[in-house]
């Protein structure tokens, strides 16, 4: 199954796992600043037949945020979703607690469960180099491709 798993901050990625010349491929890129450049990377994707978008089930206000960048984030979320839709490619949203979870054991505090991340998927994907922005979209896509698995 070809899937694109997507981190939707500013400082977020998309990690796209799918079948090139018969074989399957992983790589990531970093998430556009403007949603033309959104809608750009998906449709470079039209060649695999993207069949899903799991994408982290974020963008909405939480207490103690700026509101004003809580809006700026949602309007970013949503120009990811209208992206998807226009491209065709069907969404599945997964909360960050579930897909980190399937991670194993991670550090409570932020920069420590990052660090953490990142190393887990620079091991998991040796081929790519693996940094801040493409790591929580390379830990969505594993936990994607393990759901598939089970399924």
């Amino acid at each position: 199954m070809n899937i694109i798993a997507i981190d939707p901050g500013a400082n977020g990625g998309i990690a796209i796992h799918g079948k090139v010349d018969g074989d399957y491929h992983t790589s990531v890129e970093k998430m556009p600043d403007i949603y033309p450049e959104i809608y750009d990377v998906l449709c470079n994707q039209f060649h695999r037949r993207i069949h899903i978008a799991v994408v982290e089930r974020v963008g909405f206000h939480r207490q103690g945020n700026n509101a004003s960048a809580s809006a700026k984030f949602a309007r970013h979320c949503g120009h990811i979703e209208m992206a998807l839709y226009a491209a065709g490619i069907p969404i599945q949203y997964v909360a960050p607690v579930t897909w980190q979870k399937a991670m194993g054991a991670l550090p409570k505090d932020y920069k420590e469960r990052k660090r953490k991340v990142k190393e887990l998927m620079q091991a998991r994907y040796p081929h790519i180099n693996v940094t801040d922005w493409s790591a929580d979209a390379l830990g969505i896509l594993t936990w994607a491709l393990e759901q598939q698995a089970k399924d």
